[in-house]
């Protein structure tokens, strides 16, 4: 990986906050986390983040307070070199192969536990309003992010180029928003209808049962001559990218052409797909999660699922992507059909959010992406030895939804003292009995780290926590104490630690 020494990441600590609402189990002010917006982040350094169990909404980032929360959440990963394509994987690869074929819908009942991941992680408006005031601050100390070499060029022609694209497409966006609003409802009605199975009388008794091609040739063939040595070869286990390379051969022979693209947030090419991005994403997020056409607009796309603070590093490999923000687009022929939203990180690549065109709802596409994305990782792995993990967000086993992640096997879970990877099928017996369980119950303590070795950013000017509380006379002590447990005592010393007056 070719990384700039100059790279600097700068963070903002809210520290512990409560939120009024859970995603998962619907409840109010039961969900607990701490978090920080970050104005921009290293790839390694929300590389270490996340297996701290932190993720990220957007530019803010945040930890699970496990023991407190009535959903904890539990990182999760699949070490994809040792991945295991299960009966029913390999049916959702066959039924979009079909699908390309003959253009015909299957009539399948709506599963949500397999065509959504998980529900979006949103954030209160007034922790918005602070982020806003906190970049004003950081953008106006322009000396201060020249004397920390922070390279700005990029991310401001970033910004402008999201600027320009949310100038551009807004009105037309809304227009499509409220043409489509009432196919939408109705779309979402018909997807959540289950389908009526009428009785039958079940298989006959007096008829024999069914028999395998191969069983009746070599019946055939003892039957002709009962000397016969038969001998079978075990056949060639077809990996995932088998499967998914059978699936693109039929997409390019067909009408139904699929092509999917990834595409870095922020270029010309994904200002080029804009529209069509943030259309399909209100679209989804009215039919699947019976969101208000305010809720999912342009601002909130845009917010939410394009604004990233990770920095972009490039590498000396020809045909490698990068290290970054991602969008994976699924286009069937002209039409956008579903967007995987993921970062590619030194050891991973982290899945942060999927939506797509409930139209399409019996393609499965929510397991059908994460297998794109788990043949990426093996894809970069080649060029990347050490990006080898496909990261599903976080797992709730008492949410139902959220279940469907342990089937991808093998599978991890964090554990959320000692960060330690553990095997989803031990942990989950447990997870069975408590909802909060210590996987690694050793004793050790991570070595301590001092305040001082924080670096501090005030009034644009770097310095220790001894310096800020002279100038200031605060003493932010117990806040950095609690802020150096949750990053870690090495990261902390990396991150910039940013005060407002």
């Amino acid at each position: 990986m070719s990384s700039s020494k100059s790279n600097k990441s700068i963070i903002f600590y809210n520290g512990f906050r409560e939120k009024s609402y859970c995603g998962y189990c619907k409840k109010d002010k039961s969900s607990y986390s701490h978090g920080m917006w970050a104005s921009s982040l290293t790839v390694q350094a929300y590389q270490d983040l996340i297996d701290r169990g932190w993720r990220r909404s957007g530019k803010y980032c945040y930890k699970p307070t496990m023991d407190k929360s009535c959903c904890p959440l539990y990182t999760i990963r699949c070490d994809a070199l040792d991945f295991q394509l299960s009966k029913s994987q390999k049916k959702i690869i066959k039924k979009v192969s079909r699908f390309l074929k003959s253009g015909k819908q299957e009539q399948n009942i709506w599963n949500s536990e397999e065509a959504q991941r998980e529900p979006q992680e949103k954030f209160d408006s007034y922790d918005m309003h602070d982020i806003d005031k906190k970049m004003e601050v950081v953008d106006s100390n322009n000396s201060s992010i020249e004397e920390l070499n922070t390279p700005k060029k990029d991310l401001q022609n970033c910004a402008s180029t999201t600027n320009s694209c949310e100038t551009t497409n807004i009105e037309k966006n809304d227009e499509v928003l409220t043409k489509s609003l009432d196919d939408v409802n109705q779309q979402s009605k018909m997807i959540k209808e289950k389908k009526t199975i009428k009785p039958g009388k079940g298989a006959d008794p007096n008829l024999p049962k069914c028999k395998k091609k191969k069983l009746l040739r070599i019946e055939k063939k003892l039957a002709k001559n009962p000397n016969a040595v038969i001998t079978t070869l075990t056949p060639q286990q077809k990996t995932v990218e088998d499967f998914i390379a059978e699936n693109d051969t039929v997409s390019e022979e067909q009408v139904y052409n699929l092509k999917v693209s990834l595409v870095k947030t922020g270029t010309m090419e994904f200002a080029q797909t804009f529209s069509a991005g943030a259309s399909l994403f209100a679209k989804y997020q009215m039919a699947v999660h019976n969101d208000q056409p305010n809720e999912c607009d342009t601002a909130q796309y845009i917010e939410f699922l394009v604004d990233s603070p990770l920095q972009f590093e490039n590498t000396d490999v020809a045909d490698h992507p990068g290290y970054g923000s991602f969008h994976q687009q699924y286009w069937l022929g002209n039409k956008l059909i579903a967007v995987g939203v993921i970062d590619i990180l030194p050891k991973c690549v982290s899945s942060v959010y999927l939506f797509y065109d409930p139209d399409y709802y019996h393609l499965v596409l929510g397991t059908y992406s994460s297998l794109r994305e788990i043949c990426l990782v093996r894809q970069l792995h080649k060029m990347s030895p050490d990006l080898k993990y496909y990261y599903m967000g976080f797992y709730i086993n008492s949410c139902p939804k959220m279940r469907y992640k342990a089937h991808i096997k093998p599978s991890y879970l964090l554990c959320p003292l000692q960060y330690t990877w553990h095997n989803t099928e031990i942990c989950i017996p447990k997870l069975d009995k408590a909802k909060y369980v210590v996987f690694n119950d050793t004793d050790k303590e991570e070595d301590g780290s001092r305040v001082e070795d924080v670096p501090m950013l005030y009034c644009g000017k770097l310095m220790t926590h001894s310096v800020y509380k002279r100038i200031t006379k605060v003493d932010i002590q117990d806040q950095l104490l609690e802020y150096i447990k949750l990053v870690g005592p090495n990261l902390a010393k990396l991150l910039i630690y940013c005060v407002l007056d």
